[in-house]
């Protein structure tokens, strides 16, 4: 299980996708910088009352987490679409399963090898937001503190934790490109259901509500994000109008209740993931 977990590490490093997001995300952090510069800087010149500072560029450094979580979210669906599908298109994975290797410890190296990457890509861009907020003079570490952001990032790593152990469904069932748009289909149908129930509790609609919550079921992707938004933002008494993009933070903020649904729905795909891939014909 580990030296398939060692060999997944080192297959996806050495993919060109993985390198192309690099260089995609260096120039997101200069541009995030270039912003994140301009705005501090106005900021510390006007005469504001200090605890609104606070929270505008509070709310700045969480828009900076937005755009981050659906990089990672990219990354994670480009890189694992393909996990176990192109190794059985391209006819290796009869190499590798002729080995003393059970076909439980190979599903779960392949998920263990992609998720330590993405989990380490997560914490370099994450710490990478809070370094630039900081010398950017955007107080986000005063504002939340140290121990709040790091629960927040363990929010930030189960959504494309999550997302991975899906889109390894998928990939023992269909093709790549096929499993792609499926993965793709479902983080977007997760994306507007947030919105649908955040924007439903905002003009108080029941119904827009009910269908935007029966979608983040579906997909519970943005959901981690709103909770992530929620731990962060908790520690100021209060939740922004901005935060998260969403319309009424205090009304949508997802329960204890959501989060462990969450777990067993990434739980759950692994193990039918296992499941379905020991009775498959790979011969």
């Amino acid at each position: 299980m580990f030296i398939i977990a060692l060999s997944t590490f080192k297959e996806i490093y050495r993919k060109k996708i993985f390198h192309f997001i690099g260089i995609l995300t260096i120039l997101y952090l200069i541009l995030l910088t270039i912003i994140f510069k301009f705005i501090g800087n106005n900021l510390h010149r006007s005469n504001g009352v200090i605890d609104m500072l606070i929270n505008l560029s509070s709310t700045i450094s969480i828009v900076g987490f937005y755009f981050s979580s659906m990089l990672v979210a990219f990354l994670t669906i480009m890189l694992s679409i393909g996990t176990v599908s192109s190794e059985m298109e391209n006819g290796t994975i009869l190499t590798i399963l002729t080995k003393p290797i059970k076909r439980s410890e190979y599903i779960i190296g392949k998920y263990l090898g992609t998720g330590i990457l993405i989990i380490l890509y997560s914490l370099i861009l994450y710490i990478s937001v809070i370094i630039i907020s900081t010398i950017s003079k955007i107080s986000i570490i005063e504002a939340f503190g140290i121990s709040t952001l790091a629960k927040g990032f363990l929010f930030f790593i189960l959504q494309p934790l999550t997302i991975l152990s899906v889109s390894l469904y998928g990939s023992t069932k269909l093709k790549t490109v096929n499993n792609g748009i499926l993965i793709m289909a479902l983080y977007v149908l997760g994306l507007i259901g947030g919105v649908m129930e955040q924007v439903g509790s905002y003009i108080k609609n029941d119904s827009l509500s009910t269908i935007g919550i029966i979608s983040s079921l579906i997909s519970p992707f943005e959901i981690t994000y709103r909770k992530m938004i929620s731990t962060i933002f908790s520690s100021l008494g209060s939740f922004n109008f901005l935060s998260g993009f969403g319309m009424d933070g205090k009304s949508t903020t997802p329960s204890i209740y959501m989060m462990v649904y969450v777990c067993i729905y990434l739980v759950l795909f692994i193990f039918i993931s296992i499941k379905g891939f020991n009775k498959k014909d790979i011969g």
